[in-house]
C-alpha cells in the first residue's frame, strides 16, 4: 500500500511539474504572440494613415486633372505677335527691355524669347502678372532676378530696381507654322 501511495505521490508531483511547466510555456508563448499582435496593430494604424493620406492626394490630383481638362491653350498667331504682346506688357509697367533674343519656332510649335529686363521690383511683378493675362498662353521657362550693384547708397531708385533674365515660351498657331 505504501508503494501505491509513493507511486501516486510521484505521479502527482510529475503531473504538477508538467502542469507548471506547461503553464510557464503557454505564458511565454502568449507574451510572444502579444508582442507580435502589438506590432501588427501598430502597422495596421500606420497603413491606415498612409492610405488616408494617399486618398487625399488622389483627390487633389483628380481635381487638378479635371481642371487641366478644361484648360484651353491660346496659341499666338505668329512669332512676332507673341513678342509684341510680351513687349507691350513690359513697357506698360515701366520695365525696360535691355536685350532680346528670339529663339524662333521649334518643330513642336513652341517659340522662345529670352529677355533681359530692368525695372522696379513691383513693376516687374506686375509685368509677370500681365504676361499671364495676354491673349497668348505664355509659360515662364526660366527666371533669374538679381539686384544691380549700387555704389551710391543714397540712390533709392537704383536700390529698388532689379535686373531679370527671363525665358518665355508660347505655342505658335500650327497653321501659321506650316506655311
Amino acid at each position: 500500500m505504501e508503494r501505491k501511495i509513493t507511486i501516486i505521490a510521484v505521479a502527482f508531483c510529475l503531473f504538477c511539474a508538467a502542469l507548471i511547466g506547461g503553464v510557464y510555456y503557454v505564458n511565454l508563448r502568449l507574451t510572444e504572440l502579444q508582442g507580435e499582435y502589438d506590432v501588427l496593430q501598430q502597422r495596421r494604424v500606420d497603413l491606415n494613415q498612409n492610405t488616408k493620406a494617399l486618398m487625399e492626394q488622389k483627390k487633389v490630383f483628380s481635381e487638378v486633372f479635371a481642371q487641366l481638362e478644361n484648360y484651353k491653350v491660346n496659341p499666338a498667331s505668329n512669332d512676332m505677335a507673341f513678342y509684341d504682346e510680351v513687349r507691350i506688357a513690359a513697357e506698360n509697367n515701366g520695365v525696360n527691355i535691355l536685350t532680346t533674343k528670339q529663339m524662333g519656332v521649334a518643330k513642336d510649335g513652341r517659340s522662345s524669347i529670352v529677355l533681359s529686363l530692368r525695372g522696379d521690383y513691383y513693376s516687374f511683378l506686375r509685368t509677370l502678372a500681365d504676361w499671364r493675362n495676354i491673349s497668348t498662353t505664355v509659360r515662364v521657362a526660366a527666371l533669374t532676378i538679381t539686384a544691380p550693384r549700387v555704389d551710391n547708397k543714397s540712390d533709392a531708385r537704383a536700390i529698388e530696381s532689379v535686373q531679370a533674365d527671363v525665358t518665355l515660351e508660347a505655342i505658335i498657331n500650327a497653321v501659321a507654322v506650316a506655311k
